[in-house]
């Protein structure tokens, strides 16, 4: 698919251009204004209903056209060796669930190792899209006047915050759709628009966007307008989130993301939610 392929020819047009720790009913977050958000005071990490928000890493993962192969292969055993070991002979850092920093997109941005750790712990808002899809399938963008209405609905988006669209679809992320086409699962796939992206950054401070899709962009924007924005504002996409999604309320949970940090522009990351108990 063509909007897939322009992500390389992207690149180039580019190229020439937290912790939280409560205390009893107090709590400090390391979020960009330095405090818990209002409406997200009643969940704490601590004691709430933990979610797993990633998908597996196993064959027949989705893998963008152009992207290397997942393979890994069994190196020791434990009756030959005493101990299990298994070795990658093939991964891309953009595979599988993920998060790609500003260096994805941007000549000379902060890679994963040299991003703080503000985004390890966000205050999540569910963008949840699931109904339009039914009604019409998924060839449509959510842009800032939509994202305007879900402020409306459930609450100011919060400063550091992570946004996540909510399309469905993360339930096939294993399901090829032909012979040899598991790469286009969520083909075609809803999105933000590039304007609603430096909407949510410029207006409200968040610090992260995704989606249970292949990334925050809409199957028909082949400038990848949400992940060109989000990243050049210095914030980071989140990619391929699991079914779980569906688990966390709209307004008012947490999302930790972790995972190894080498200076790469993206790496396969553990995602959790943080909900009500």
């Amino acid at each position: 698919m063509s909007w897939r392929i322009r992500r390389r020819g992207l690149l180039g047009a580019l190229a020439t251009g937290g912790l939280l720790a409560w205390s009893g009913q107090e709590a400090q977050a390391a979020t960009a204004t330095g405090g818990i958000p209002q409406g997200f005071e009643g969940v704490d990490p601590r004691t709430a209903r933990r979610v797993p928000l990633w998908q597996e890493l196993t064959a027949g993962v989705p893998v963008f056209p152009g992207d290397p192969a997942f393979t890994w292969e069994v190196f020791a055993t434990i009756p030959e060796s005493g101990y299990l070991l298994e070795r990658i002979t093939s991964l891309g850092t953009h595979t599988g669930t993920h998060v790609s920093a500003p260096a994805h997109f941007v000549p000379g941005a902060p890679a994963l190792s040299q991003l703080d750790e503000s985004w390890t712990l966000m205050p999540l808002v569910v963008v949840d899209v699931r109904a339009r899809v039914a009604a019409g399938g998924g060839d449509f963008t959510v842009d800032t006047d939509g994202l305007k209405d879900v402020e409306r609905r459930l609450g100011r988006f919060p400063a550091g915050g992570c946004v996540l669209m909510l399309t469905g679809f993360s339930r096939h992320y294993t399901a090829a759709t032909g012979p040899g086409r598991s790469d286009d699962y969520f083909d075609p796939a809803p999105g933000f628009t590039g304007a609603a992206v430096a909407w949510l950054f410029e207006q409200r401070g968040v610090k992260a966007v995704g989606s249970d899709t292949f990334g925050p962009d809409a199957t028909s924007d082949e400038e990848f307008g949400a992940t060109a924005t989000a990243l050049a504002h210095g914030g980071i996409t989140v990619e391929n989130v699991g079914a779980g999604l569906a688990r966390m309320r709209p307004y008012g949970d947490w999302v930790s993301i972790n995972g190894g940090r080498p200076r790469f522009s993206g790496f396969q990351m553990g995602i959790t939610g943080f909900t009500v108990p």
